[in-house]
């Protein structure tokens, strides 16, 4: 199994987590499922200090993405990007 963000290897005794995206599932490791939770948090909570480096984090782990993580990702982001800039116009 490989992480559909950064193309890491699943090790022995190592957890992925399983994302589906529309008809298909990916498949990511702990560090990218954990900076994509911290990415939405931080989007919810307002905090476009901590959005920004969290994003900036996740988008350089992403080494080898896959077309599937790719597509998802901007789904993924699209309602956070208008969270943010509809609080901040406010």
């Amino acid at each position: 199994m490989v992480c559909d963000c950064c193309g890491r290897k699943k090790k022995l005794f190592e957890s992925f987590a399983a994302v589906k995206h529309k008809q298909t599932q990916m498949n990511f490791c702990v560090d990218c499922n954990d900076l994509a939770y911290k990415v939405r948090d931080d989007a919810n909570e307002q905090n476009q200090d901590a959005y920004e480096k969290h994003l900036t984090e996740w988008k350089k782990r992403a080494k080898k993405p896959s077309e599937t993580f790719l597509l998802w990702q901007q789904e993924f982001l699209a309602p956070l990007e208008k969270k943010l800039k509809k609080d901040e116009s406010q």
